[in-house]
């Protein structure tokens, strides 16, 4: 049961690797590492998906009541397009939902590849559907790549 919750929560943030802790670490057989790692995803996607919803509307707020001050106070405005900004943007319009979803399984974590698609595509009700898409697509290939490894300690 233990090796289950450790995989499952490392399918929620680390997801590259939960299938190669499963298999290799924990001894899980692929098919338990998939479904354990596909729903630890889900369940991170989830999460950080809504949570950032959140955050982001909190911020949002929180901005315009700082530059209404600004503004009433005469003083300049801050750069709104950052250097960061400018490569958010980019990535968006490179990848779109498709290509960013895919990378939030596997390159970026799901924490942060999550809030970045609730930030550009919360307007899009299939978006977390991609995101989830991609979760089971990337833990079914990791799970058989992790299975082809022999296990570390042998």
């Amino acid at each position: 049961m233990k090796a289950y919750l450790i995989v499952f929560f490392f399918g929620t943030t680390k997801f590259l690797l939960a299938p190669f802790i499963g298999i290799n670490g924990f001894g899980l057989s692929p098919f338990e590492t998939y479904i354990t790692v596909s729903l630890g995803g889900i369940f991170g996607a989830t999460l950080f998906f809504n949570l950032g919803n959140k955050l982001i509307d909190l911020s949002q707020k929180k901005k315009r009541k700082k530059l209404a001050k600004l503004i009433e106070e005469g003083k300049p405005l801050p750069k709104i397009m950052t250097r960061t900004n400018k490569t958010i943007i980019k990535v968006k319009h490179l990848f779109g939902i498709w290509g960013l979803a895919f990378l939030t399984a596997t390159f970026i974590s799901i924490p942060i590849g999550s809030i970045i698609c609730a930030k550009f595509y919360h307007h899009n009700k299939f978006s977390i559907f991609i995101i989830y898409f991609f979760v089971l697509v990337n833990a079914l290939i990791l799970s058989f790549i992790a299975s082809s490894f022999p296990s570390i300690g042998t």
